[in-house]
């Protein structure tokens, strides 16, 4: 570490230089640390970059040894530096020097600590024994040795990972950096992320129940419903109206809305509140239609154009679900604007924590209207299934918010119960069961969904106990459907689990009196601060969570700052331990960490805490299980093709389906785990040599045609 006198000299070295430099008629910006990093348009911005003709470009790209001449530098003053120490210490270094015994012993001792995580690693159970010789598992070897290989020559060849002083190109990408920074890159030239959509994955178990499908699905199908109304928190005059505004859709009665409602008026009187009162409740509502037409009148821009290439049946940059090639009128395409988290606000520079979950809040309102009335909720659950099918997930529980105790129907004149809704989740799975049973398909989704009833952290108690009880009811009538309760909400803001500590112990005791199980499937460490919205680190949601017996928490982004908890979460021969539902992506993109590399997942795991992976809320956060699957593979050098299998079977030892089901769901996972493997060898085993990629090979092979176009 420097000292103050040499960081003092390195300072009045610099300023002699700037000096000598002006007085030649040179002037150097004068840079902070943080200014230095600078925005890649800012004119100042001090950067080195290599040559820009594509041959070079090519090998700054390659993992192969550069050809470039170093740059040419002054030759350093040779120093004896045997005057600084004694002849006697140079002459017992010397002799220590190739101490056989010495690095025989570094050897073992290294050796040793290796074979013992090895023995311990948390993935054991799902590597094959080193002497088996079954084809399945001489498959299964060479697959995870053709995804190491995969994985680390796109780290360098791909993504451009190569060590240099260079300042790296402007298509350079950092693999496991920053995921929407990511996402064209992954989508269009990995083939890792290829595998990762083939790979099985098990089930899905932590899924808001509005974000699985693609917004402009939701968009194409609420365009034949005639009620559907849209609000704005303010009157939409400018182009800085529409990027602040909020915007809320719901199906309402048409004789109940005030006729001449225009959000485009000086005139119009919606703000963030009022639309709660009686006396404006129905003064701010416009047609959807309506709404669709004047946009187009009062704002003229392309920027609300939709570009052609977005609907291509590649995979759009703002998708989590590929092929949603659907045309938007400008007025959809700045809606769907408002709710997808994109690259800017995700990752801007003055971004905050609470920033970025308003943001999410809001586009997390606006799915809500078009999702929550009777012809589109019967639809999704198809679709939803499909989706998930597409993505190989074989089962999964879903969770939405019920503190709404009714959906409007279509004619916005009746309303549909919390129980009705259930009633359309239980004959859209039937639906779909029964499709699959003809095409012969049932065991792409043999065990249907199941619901995990959410309801907010931020309400009264009084209301928590009604909440409480509607579960407990909608459970007796629906036993196979509902199979836990969550509470959710931003942990940084109140309350903490505990606030309802005695409803939430009220409502397992009268679980165990009613002969019910409703396990907890708490939100719980998805949080920096860890305080349960309050200043005090007691209050963090982790101790409740394991307090009231919790089956799986969610996130668990901060766990690994409770080292005891840590042992209460852990799977031993005695206790099953407590599950994490790992959300890497999101816990991403709503600032707990830069990028994947930084998630403490791999800690998690090695600590031997069961986890799973699970995809939050896709269509707001551009993501799917196979980029989370992707995503945890590049995360760390320590992650294999065992790694993906462990996952994909703790999500089904820690799913809610019966001990039957679950076995029945491992037998199926197996054979399409062994298919999985014969596709990897088949596809990729050509292109890689002695367990490396051979990129001679790899650049003629029609997987990485691309780069054909890069020589």
């Amino acid at each position: 570490m420097p000292t103050e006198s040499d960081s003092k000299a390195s300072s009045e070295s610099q300023n002699s230089l700037q000096g000598l430099l002006a007085r030649c008629g040179i002037t150097l910006p004068l840079l902070s640390v943080r200014d230095k990093r600078g925005s890649p348009e800012d004119p100042n911005r001090i950067v080195m970059k290599t040559a820009d003709s594509p041959k070079k470009r090519k090998r700054v790209s390659s993992p192969l040894p550069s050809r470039r001449k170093p740059t040419q530098q002054f030759e350093p003053k040779v120093i004896d530096m045997a005057e600084d120490y004694s002849a006697e210490v140079n002459d017992l270094f010397e002799a220590a020097l190739g101490d056989i015994a010495a690095l025989q012993k570094y050897s073992k001792e290294h050796a040793e600590l290796l074979r013992e995580e090895d023995k311990n690693a948390w993935d054991r159970d799902s590597r094959p024994r080193t002497t088996s010789r079954s084809q399945d598992d001489l498959d299964e070897q060479d697959a995870a040795c053709i995804v190491r290989a995969l994985r680390e020559y796109e780290r360098k060849v791909v993504f451009g990972n190569v060590a240099s002083e260079a300042i790296p190109g402007k298509d350079t990408r950092d693999m496991g950096g920053q995921f929407l920074t990511n996402k064209t890159h992954i989508n269009e030239k990995s083939e890792l992320f290829k595998i990762a959509q083939h790979v099985p994955k098990g089930g899905l178990l932590h899924l808001h129940f509005n974000a699985e499908l693609h917004p402009e699905r939701l968009l194409e199908q609420a365009r034949s419903i005639d009620n559907l109304y849209i609000r704005s928190i303010r009157p939409l005059l400018t182009e800085d109206d529409l990027d602040e505004t909020e915007m809320v859709l719901t199906v309402l009665d048409p004789d109940q809305v005030e006729e001449g409602v225009d959000i485009f008026s000086e005139k119009y009187p919606g703000n963030a509140t009022n639309w709660k009162t009686a006396e404006s409740k129905w003064k701010v509502w416009m047609p959807w239609k309506q709404f669709q037409a004047d946009f187009q009148n009062h704002f003229l821009s392309n920027k609300y154009v939709q570009p052609h290439e977005t609907t291509a049946s590649t995979i759009a940059a703002c998708c989590s679900e590929p092929g949603a090639d659907i045309r938007l009128n400008p007025a959809e395409f700045w809606l769907k604007s408002k709710m997808v988290l994109s690259e800017e606000e995700a990752y801007g520079f003055g971004q905050t924590v609470n920033g970025v979950w308003a943001r999410f809040n809001q586009a997390t309102r606006c799915f809500k209207g078009l999702l929550n009335y009777e012809s589109v909720y019967v639809w999704y659950i198809g679709e939803a299934i499909d989706r998930m099918i597409e993505e190989n997930v074989m089962y999964a529980e879903l969770r939405p918010m019920l503190l709404d105790k009714s959906i409007p129907k279509d004619s916005g004149k009746e309303e549909l119960r919390n129980a009705a809704q259930m009633h359309l989740i239980v004959k859209g799975v039937l639906a779909k069961q029964a499709q699959l049973k003809k095409q012969q398909r049932l065991h792409k989704f043999p065990f249907g969904l199941k619901i995990i009833y959410c309801t907010p952290r931020s309400i009264p108690k009084k209301m928590m106990q009604e909440e409480m009880k509607q579960c407990i009811g909608l459970k007796e009538k629906f036993p196979k459907l509902i199979c836990g309760f969550d509470l959710v909400g931003a942990e940084d803001r109140p309350n903490h689990i505990g606030f309802y500590r005695d409803e939430l112990v009220a409502f397992k005791k009268t679980c165990e009196a009613r002969g019910l199980d409703i396990p907890f499937m708490f939100h719980a460490g998805e949080t920096l601060l860890d305080t349960g919205g309050s200043s005090d680190p007691s209050n963090s949601n982790l101790y409740d969570a394991v307090v009231l017996g919790s089956k799986r928490i969610g996130h668990g982004f901060a766990l690994m700052k409770h080292p005891h908890l840590v042992e209460k979460f852990k799977k031993t021969k005695n206790s099953p331990g407590i599950c994490i539902e790992l959300c890497p992506i999101s816990n991403e993109l709503l600032h707990l960490c830069r990028n994947i590399k930084e998630h403490p997942f791999p800690e998690l795991l090695a600590a031997g805490i069961p986890c799973t992976v699970n995809s939050d809320n896709p269509s707001l956060f551009s993501n799917s299980m196979s980029h989370e699957f992707y995503q945890i593979m590049v995360g760390a050098p320590t992650m294999s093709l065992y790694s993906w299998k462990q996952l994909a079977r703790w999500s089904l030892d820690y799913s809610c389906l019966t001990p039957v089901e679950i076995n029945e769901g491992h037998l199926i996972l197996s054979n399409d785990w062994k298919s999985f493997c014969r596709w990897v060898k088949k596809e990729y085993g050509p292109i890689v040599v002695d367990n490396e990629v051979d990129e001679a090979m790899a650049e003629q092979h029609e997987k990485y045609q691309w780069r054909k176009v890069l020589s």
